[in-house]
């Protein structure tokens, strides 16, 4: 709660804020999964509707590099949202998944490691071109010394790089109590942006608002973390998805300073605008 406070004290003036308002969101709605939470539907949406023709144009060949990925499913989300441009993707997290085998075995250029996020620089591919992590960094222990090690790799580089994150903002305090270690601000992000040198441009968007928060209260935190029903949701699923497109399309129409998550893009090395 501390660490929240003062949120748009002493930032990077280098920061570009973004209203995420896509106008085609509602057409990749169907694309999310029903039964996600309120900040990860929102994430998927952003995912889905970067500009992948505009990426791949800037980037060449697509090679993804995900710290923190999981169960991997965000590299059969992104080869499918991207119309198949990504040449290769690698995944990273601190415990192996059970179907990692299966993702390579299905889609021969993906490939998984098992390792935590202190251990990025000995990890990431020559080529690698696209970072992200979504819902990750709230839970590396030193999330500062993980960009350090992106920077070493992107500076290094004579090619444009891309990062994509998706993190928890100050809001999901009361939401998810003590999920990760931390929340994120625009002066906290401003600690991250930092690192990095003139040569990368900075984007930051919020994603849902005000309306989204009060929708995952209703569904997610007052049953399962107040009301304590563990399990498989106890709501009506095609309620829950009509009051989130309400809120979606709310928020977006009154874009928060105080949004539910933050995407954070960084450019490095531009050589055509993007974003």
């Amino acid at each position: 709660w501390v660490n929240n406070l003062l949120p748009y004290a002493n930032l990077d003036r280098r920061i570009n804020f973004k209203s995420f308002s896509d106008l085609n969101w509602r057409g990749e709605w169907q694309n999310t999964y029903q039964t996600s939470s309120v900040g990860r539907r929102l994430s998927d949406i952003f995912w889905r509707t970067l500009p992948w023709e505009k990426i791949e144009g800037e980037l060449g060949e697509i090679h993804i590099f995900d710290t923190g990925c999981g169960h991997g499913n965000y590299g059969a989300r992104l080869y499918n949202a991207s119309g198949g441009k990504v040449a290769s993707y690698t995944g990273v997290d601190a415990k192996a998944r059970p179907n990692w085998k299966e993702l390579e075995k299905k889609y021969p250029n993906f490939h998984f490691i098992e390792s935590r996020s202190s251990n990025v620089s000995e990890l990431v591919p020559q080529g690698s071109n696209l970072f992200i992590t979504q819902s990750a960094i709230e839970h590396f222990d030193e999330d500062i010394k993980f960009f350090e090690q992106i920077k070493n790799y992107v500076e290094n580089r004579d090619e444009p790089t891309i990062q994509v994150h998706i993190f928890p903002a100050a809001a999901t305090l009361p939401l998810y109590l003590l999920h990760g270690l931390r929340q994120y601000t625009p002066r906290t992000v401003s600690k991250i942006t930092r690192i990095f040198s003139d040569s990368s441009k900075f984007y930051l968007y919020g994603l849902g608002g005000r309306s989204a928060w009060k929708v995952h209260w209703k569904y997610f935190t007052w049953p399962v973390l107040i009301a304590r029903k563990f399990g498989k949701p106890t709501f009506d699923e095609s309620e829950y998805d009509k009051d989130l497109v309400e809120a979606v399309h709310s928020d977006m129409q009154r874009p928060s300073n105080s949004p539910i998550f933050w995407a954070l893009i960084i450019h490095s090395k531009p050589r055509a605008k993007v974003w």
